[in-house]
């Protein structure tokens, strides 16, 4: 039980007296004393009350910091801020600017440049990961082999062949073909969407196949280029510079190119064996014909062929000199004619049945022969003397010569009558004339002599031998008609079907059995030997001679057997027509004349349909057909030839006069044969048809497209002055008269009149020196071509001067580098700053590097520049020569047709002409080749166009998977990815006239407002820009990369508007060229406002993701060189990155923000926030959700503690209103009201918010993001309103989860206040409030002079200092900039103070010295004055007062052993003590305390020397005043309030003679006291001091001591009493009356 009274702290040596003194045996002796029982028991259970709740408080302060601790760690596992700063350190080092203010423009785009140049890389070739689409199996120049393999082997792809056909030949006169053949070049690119707009993905972007254009090595030729690699997409031929479309060629597959030759080999080796085998058979029907002739057939076919030559020889004799004079040729044809026709009466004679002749031709005295077996008819008598030209004076043929009643005709050689014979020539064997009937035996024999042994070949027996020659050298003859046709088939299809025939050419193989290998010739020679070998005939007849077979019968059973082998419709019907005609059609086959070939090649489909051409362009070339440049382009090149189809009895006009007719009679001048021709000459018709098959055929000529009696007609033949040169002469005698064509009729003597004028008329002229359409109408003055060449000269020369400008920079910059480098390694030879130099150095040399890297990259854009300036003026010039080339090509036309025509009358002057309509004729035909070189000359140097030429194809294997849908890794720092991309927003802001006009004449534009109109330009069409594409700046291709119809639909909002031409400015817009695309000057803007929600009006420009390097770098350039981000309308640009990192599972949001302020200059600003959204997924995550319930448990607990104080407050004192008397309510109040907070908002963030975060890594956006122009062209849908609400979405979540923080921390400083109110108990722990409460009037007295002092000064540094620092430009930084210095940082002094000068020098240092002496030395000595005296008093005070660990000491002990009570069996409870002293003080053990409330000590009024009155004594007081006063006067003046309205006040003036007051009532008396309590009162002394100062022992001591001397002082005074009380008596009977009085009063309501 004594335990209780024990006390770690040794008692006051004064108070301790000896055992056995005199003190202890008093304690001993009052021991049994019930009153001193009494009062030690109350004691102690007072004692035990207060340690129970000293425990309490120490409970209660353990607890609240248990319950902090589990609070701030489920904040630290809800932050993990180590992990977030992980990520938050990566971005800040990686993405924010170094510099916190900018120059301008520049380095804001210098900026993001850097920023998506480093983060958009492409995936690394090597790293053993094929990251498809983005790395893909190696074609070509492209793809990644070591990660992806090849893409033959990795996927289905069509080898191709690629077939350049080209000949740039062209007119004299004109451009050099040598020039356009260095100038053109072709390759294999990908395709263009939508022409020009961008190209499609395949895999490796818009590169083309070749890295260099190919380029042509000859005039004239063929390129072959196989390519087994390219990949599945949408290709193009890209041809350039061919201004005159002389290149042709064609894609084909390699495989059906292969297989296409293969069959066409197969099929040209059968197609040869028939066509020889044809020929055999009619070879040999040819000589079996021969064979079967009679001899009189061929007698007269001798004559007919001798006749022939005969009359050459007499024409070529004709032209010997003097001949043609003479009259050669007449005389002798005429002799020539009268001796054939004798020599064919004589053969016809000698087989006429009734001249007898041939049944006695062969008897002795017909030939005239003695012996008749020295003559064999088989035989040539070689001293024959008679010869056909000898007979013909001797012969004749008559009738009647012998009988006139014989009507038969009779022949007749050295006949007797001198009419028959007027030369009577003798026999010359005779010597003498023979009788008629000799006469007719000797024609009769020597005609048949002549037709059977003749020597010139008419015999039958040099006939039979010439068969026989025939025959012998059929094989030879049949193997020569074949070998022409089918080289003739050849050459057609080296025509039609190069690349056949040059895979045909490829193959040299000589086995015939090796299908894919084998020859054409092999092939073809193959089938015919085959064949000949099948059949024994053919040798046998091939090998006949005539010996062996010396009749003709033999002959012909030969051919028979021969024919009757070969002679079949299988054998001999060709497979294409025979004989060959042009355009030769290859895709049709003859039926009957695929047997053989079938049965000799049964495994290949010969007659299958083989799509051999992929695409093929310009077959004209490919022909070797006229010009291109004649045809293309008629439209824009020379309209006034393109014609249309007319007859001319559907012709009204123009009408024209005949020259045939003399009178002048008009007519249409279609109708006359001159204009005909003339017409079909130089006009062009075509028409786009269908052929048979269904393919487009273009038709050409008025004859095909509409038929006979149709000719074509245009502008040029149109005009009727076209013959007015031409002399048509009146008659056909007189040169004189000579008319020229008369116009509307008119007299000879008009006509005459009208030869006389100047040839060459101003009229006829002016057409043939006219050029192709000049500028193009509305809408297409845009072509470069049109552009002013000295312009174009101006801009080169100057981008010239500036790259020599940039050189001569880069060289004094290095030279100025190199010199500092020298003099600073000179002048730093200190070897102690060797570090600091040497890193001075590296800064010196990054800075350079970054300089010369900078410089670099603007010579090199300017280069480009330069080139594309320089590549337009090539063209430009190469147009202007061409000019020129016309110019001069006209004039030599004017010469030659002027020296022509002069020539052409010269000699019809001279009579060269045989008649006048060929006089006429070639004076017309002078007209129509005129009109065609002048056409020539217009066209072949006017070029077809100036644009690239794409040829596109597809190639698709339907097998192949698509590749997977990806999207590019695109990561800040090592793995923190990049989120859809980053969006740059610009906001830019109107321009105005300034309100001030004063200075206008030196600026007069301020800024007002927010402006959305387009801006910028798109660099693609700006000169002078690397991006700048010269074939894309024309009319087609503006017009249809920014297509003004899409508005038409009022996509987005917006409807497309043109200039109407109402307001007569000159501005541009007008249709096409709408407003919404177009700027006034018809260029299209680079960049157009899109409304975003959530963010301010603006201009999105978002670097999307799936950019490849070069493209991302190509979207810089576009930003750059069109003017995004400018100085003059720029106001705000914001640079927007979401990033996830999966190792931490933290998304990042970085926001750098470009603020252009009105001073000048870029203000940086930036922030960097994490957050993670995965809350609950980890084992981790769901331990600290079980964290955040229990807490849930904790703050609802204390929810109801504060409740119940609330309520227990009320109940004390009667008005929840006390309960806020405490300052330390209201703190708890706001904790827990944060509490409560922080905890809705946490669950709604990762329940609500987090949850629903579901970011797409990718948004489409743009239309095409490898666009070649128009690069911000949106998709039709897009996603970018989805892409602005996810990153407005992270800034939320962002700055949702930041204002969770910062109220939680908010939460933190409020509960640890509450840990201090907590530990305010004890005086030891309760220091720092002590002494704060102690000290707060002092520091509130402080702080205000303070802050007028610090205030006071920030203000004079911000008026005097704000206009050149930093430190002081607004009054929050010169606050900060002075609060600053108070810790210790005087930068402001060392950036700023110093070095100023002048007056402001003067006036900064003593700025500078009085605030540091008066604020920081003097008031902060104050303030460490005032806080320190608090703290000494307080200290003093707390110094004797026991300290924790031995309060804490006893209790714990207590508890440990009263839980463990059955290891300590002598220890007592503390129940048990608590119990027992209530039993001792005669209460219920079982009846709970009553706890009390703890009000506090409680104020009273000091007075005197040091006495206290409390509020009960003070009412007393007050009463007893009232009463007495009461007594003492009849008129009450010391009133508490004035009932009646007289008094102000408590006191009234004396002079008052009012009617007499009520008296106060005895609510009044205790209001009067509480009120001066209230506002009087303080603090009784020794209320702060603990209880626990003095010891238990010692204060029972002390109050014995008090007790006794008490007691006897009581006996004392009860003696004095007794004795008073009869002298009381009497005083008190007169008092307890006037007492019954007053109370009655008091007692009485007033008013009564």
């Amino acid at each position: 039980m004594m335990s209780i009274f024990k006390k770690a702290a040794p008692e006051p040596p004064a108070k301790v007296e000896p055992k056995g003194s005199a003190y202890d045996l008093d304690i001993e002796a009052d021991g049994d004393d019930p009153a001193t029982a009494a009062t030690v028991v109350n004691a102690l259970y007072a004692k035990y009350k207060k340690n129970r709740e000293r425990r309490k408080d120490y409970a209660s302060l353990f607890s609240f910091l248990v319950f902090v601790g589990f609070y701030m760690a489920i904040l630290f596992l809800q932050r993990s801020a180590s992990e977030a700063y992980e990520l938050t350190s990566t971005l800040k080092a990686n993405l924010i600017p170094e510099e916190t203010t900018m120059k301008g423009s520049a380095e804001v785009r210098e900026w993001i440049a850097d920023v998506v140049t480093t983060t958009w890389q492409d995936a690394q070739c090597g790293d053993g990961r094929c990251e498809a689409p983005f790395e893909y199996p190696e074609y070509g120049r492209f793809g990644c082999k070591a990660d992806c393999n090849l893409l033959k082997s990795a996927a289905q792809i069509t080898p191709i062949q690629i077939d350049i056909y080209y000949n740039f030949s062209h007119p004299k006169g004109s451009v050099s073909p040598i020039d356009l053949m260095n100038d053109a070049a072709w390759n294999l690119c990908p395709l263009e969407v939508d022409e020009l707009i961008g190209p499609k993905k395949i895999f490796h972007g818009s590169d083309c196949y070749y890295e260099e254009d190919q380029k042509f090595e000859e005039q004239v030729g063929h390129v072959v280029r196989e390519i087994d690699d390219v990949p599945d997409g949408d290709w193009t031929i890209v041809v350039k510079k061919d201004i005159f479309l002389k290149v042709a060629g064609a894609v084909r597959p390699r495989l059906n190119v292969t297989v296409e030759a293969k069959n066409k080999r197969l099929l040209l080796a059968a197609h040869y064996g028939q066509i020889r085998r044809k020929h055999e058979v009619a070879t040999y029907e040819w000589i079996k014909s021969k064979l079967e002739r009679t001899n009189q057939s061929i007698a007269l076919y001798q004559l007919s062929d001798r006749k022939r030559l005969d009359n050459i020889t007499l024409v070529d004799n004709n032209k010997t000199e003097g001949h043609f004079e003479a009259g050669y040729y007449t005389g002798n044809q005429t002799a020539l004619i009268a001796e054939y026709l004798l020599n064919e009466t004589m053969v016809n004679n000698s087989f006429d049945a009734g001249s007898g002749c041939q049944e006695n031709f062969m008897k002795a005295d017909y030939l005239n022969v003695t012996d008749f077996a020295t003559v064999p008819i088989s035989l040539h008598n070689d001293s024959w003397l008679w010869s056909t030209e000898s007979l013909q004076s001797a012969c004749k043929c008559v009738v009647g010569a012998e009988d006139a009643s014989d009507t038969q005709e009779y022949c007749y050689c050295y006949g007797p009558d001198t009419t028959t014979n007027p030369d009577s020539v003798v026999d010359p064997v005779t010597g003498a004339q023979l009788t008629f009937a000799q006469a007719r035996a000797r024609a009769c024999a020597e005609t048949m002599r002549w037709i059977l042994l003749g020597p010139q070949g008419t015999s039958w027996n040099i006939w039979y031998g010439g068969v026989w020659a025939n025959n012998v050298g059929a094989q030879q003859n049949i193997t020569a008609l074949a070998d022409a046709e089918f080289a003739t088939v050849l050459s057609w299809l080296s025509q039609l079907s190069p690349v056949t025939y040059f895979e045909i050419n490829q193959m040299k193989g000589t086995d015939e059995t090796r299908l894919d290998e084998a020859s054409l010739d092999t092939l073809k020679n193959d089938n015919v030997l085959s064949e000949r070998a099948s059949d024994g005939n053919a040798s046998v007849l091939a090998n006949a001679i005539r010996v062996n077979y010396p009749y003709k019968e033999q002959l012909v059973e030969l051919i028979d057997n021969r024919l009757a082998n070969v002679n079949v419709p299988d054998l001999v019907t060709p497979l294409y027509l025979s004989p060959p005609v042009f355009p030769f059609n290859f895709s049709y086959i003859v039926p009957e004349g695929l047997a053989v070939a079938d049965a000799r090649y049964p495994d290949d489909d010969l007659h299958a349909d083989v799509d051999v051409d992929i695409v093929e362009w310009n077959p004209a070339v490919l022909a070797r057909q006229q010009y291109a440049f004649m045809t293309c382009n008629l439209e824009q090149r020379a309209e006034q030839y393109i014609g249309s189809c007319a007859k001319p009895e559907d012709l009204t006009g123009p009408l024209i006069a005949n020259p045939s007719e003399i009178n002048g009679d008009l007519e249409v001048y279609l109708s006359q044969a001159r204009f005909q021709k003339l017409c079909d000459s130089i006009c062009y018709c075509s028409e786009v048809g269908v052929d048979g098959e269904g393919d487009a055929v273009t038709k050409v000529g008025c004859s095909t497209i509409a038929g006979e009696g149709y000719y074509c007609t245009c502008e040029v033949c149109e005009r009727t002055a076209q013959f007015d040169n031409v002399v048509y002469p009146v008659n056909e005698t007189a040169a004189s008269g000579r008319r020229l064509l008369a116009h509307g009729g008119g007299s000879v003597e008009d006509a005459m009149a009208m030869s006389a004028r100047v040839p060459w008329a101003a009229a006829h002229r002016r057409h043939l020196l006219e050029k192709g359409p000049g500028r193009r109408r509305a809408g297409g003055g845009r072509r470069l071509l049109q552009t002013d060449l000295d312009t174009i000269l101006t801009a080169v020369q100057d981008l010239a001067t500036k790259q020599s400008d940039i050189d001569t920079k880069i060289d004094n910059v290095k030279s100025a580098q190199a010199l500092a480098n020298q003099q600073a390694t000179e002048h730093h030879s200190d070897t102690s700053l060797e570090n600091i130099i040497k890193a001075g150095f590296d800064d010196l040399k990054k800075g350079t590097d970054s300089l010369s890297a900078s410089l670099e990259e603007i010579l090199a854009k300017q280069q480009q520049a330069l080139a594309a300036a320089q590549e337009s003026l090539a063209i430009q010039e190469r147009t202007n020569a061409l000019a020129e080339a016309a110019e001069r090509a006209i004039d030599k036309l004017e010469a030659a047709v002027e020296k022509q025509k002069a020539s052409i009358n010269a000699a019809y002057d001279n009579g060269a002409f045989a008649d006048v309509a060929q006089y006429i004729a070639i004076q017309e035909d002078a007209v129509v080749t005129r009109e065609k070189k002048a056409k020539e000359n217009l066209l072949m140097n006017s070029p077809c166009q100036m644009k690239v030429l794409y040829y596109s194809f597809s190639l698709d294997n339907f097998n192949n998977t698509e590749p997977p849908v990806a999207y590019r890794e695109r990561f800040i720092g090592l793995n923190n990815r990049v989120l859809a991309g980053m969006l740059v927003y610009v906001e830019r802001k109107n321009l105005r006239k300034c309100p001030s006009s004063r200075f206008d004449d030196i600026d007069a534009t301020c800024s007002g407002g927010r402006d959305v109109s387009s801006y910028g330009v798109d660099p693609v069409f700006k000169l002078g820009t690397p991006l700048y594409n010269a074939d894309y700046d024309n009319y087609e291709t503006i017009t249809k990369v920014y297509n003004c119809t899409a508005f038409e639909a009022g996509l987005d909002g917006v409807a497309a508007t043109y200039n109407d031409g109402s307001d007569n400015a000159d501005t541009g817009n007008y249709e096409p060229y709408c407003a919404e695309l177009f700027n006034p000057r018809d260029i299209p803007y680079g960049f157009r406002h899109k409304a975003l929600p959530g963010y301010d009006a603006g201009f999105p420009y978002f670097f999307d993701i799936n950019l490849s390097a070069d493209e991302a770098q190509r979207w810089i350039d576009v930003m750059n060189y069109g003017l995004m981000i400018d100085d003059v309308k720029t106001e705000k640009v914001t640079a927007q990155l979401v990033v996830y990192n999966a190792e931490l599972g933290y998304f990042g949001n970085v926001m750098v923000f470009f603020e252009f302020s009105e001073g000048g200059k870029v203000q940086v600003t930036h922030s960097v926030n994490t957050i993670k959204v995965e809350l609950y997924d980890s084992d981790a995550d769901m331990f600290r959700l079980g964290m955040e319930v229990v807490l849930c448990l904790g703050v609802a607990w204390s929810v109801y503690e504060e409740l119940m104080d609330v309520f227990e407050t009320k109940k004390h004192t009667g008005t929840y209103s006390a309960y806020f008397a405490s300052v330390w309510n209201y703190v708890d109040v706001a904790s827990i009201s944060l509490h409560v907070l922080t905890l809705i908002m946490w669950f709604t963030f990762g329940f609500s918010l987090a949850a629903s975060f579901a970011p797409d890594i990718h948004y489409d956006i743009y239309k095409n993001l490898e666009a070649s122009a128009f690069v911000t062209n949106l998709k039709v849908p897009n996603q970018m309103v989805e892409m602005g609400a996810m990153f407005l979405e992270m800034k939320s979540l962002v700055e949702y989860l930041q204002l969770y923080m910062t109220f939680s921390g908010i939460n933190i400083m409020l509960l640890l206040g509450r840990i201090l109110k907590l530990m305010d108990f004890q005086p030891r722990l309760g220091v720092i409030t002590h002494t704060l409460a102690l000290a707060t009037a002092d520091l509130t007295h402080f702080f205000v002079i303070f802050a007028m002092i610090f205030m006071g000064y920030a203000f004079i540094g911000h008026v005097i200092f704000g206009y050149s620092s930093s430190h002081f430009a607004d009054i929050t930084a010169s606050v900060n900039s002075l609060f600053q210095n108070l810790l210790g940082d005087i930068t402001y002094f060392m950036e700023d103070f110093k070095t100023s000068n002048g007056l402001n020098f003067v006036v900064a240092m003593i700025y500078f010295y009085t605030f540091n002496i008066f604020v920081f030395m003097i008031l902060f000595n104050f303030l460490l004055a005032i806080i320190c005296d608090a703290f000494g008093e307080v200290k003093a005070n707390a110094s004797e007062s026991v300290s924790v660990t031995t309060e804490l000491g006893p209790m714990l002990r207590d508890s440990w052993r009263t839980t463990f009570r059955s290891f300590y069996r002598n220890h007592v409870p503390e129940d048990r003590v608590r119990r027992q002293l209530k039993i001792w003080k005669g209460e219920n053990p079982d009846e709970s305390d009553e706890e009390e409330h703890d009000e506090g000590p409680e104020k009273v009024i000091k007075y005197g020397d040091a006495k206290e009155l409390d509020v009960a004594g003070l009412r007393r007081v007050l009463r007893r005043c009232v009463i007495e006063t009461y007594q003492r006067s009849a008129e009450s003046q010391f009133l508490l309030s004035n009932k009646s309205g007289g008094g102000v006040g408590m006191f009234r003036g004396s002079g008052s003679k009012k009617k007499r007051e009520p008296l106060a009532t005895a609510a009044e008396i205790e209001a009067a006291a509480d009120m001066l309590m209230t506002q009087m009162g303080v603090e009784p002394e020794g209320a702060e001091e603990d209880d626990d100062g003095p010891s238990e022992l010692e204060l029972l001591q002390g109050s014995l001591e008090k007790l006794l001397k008490a007691q006897q002082r009581l006996v004392e005074g009860q003696v004095k009493v007794i004795e008073g009380q009869a002298r009381m008596a009497d005083r008190q009977e007169r008092l307890s009356d006037l007492e019954k009085r007053i109370l009655g009063v008091l007692e009485k309501p007033p008013g009564r």
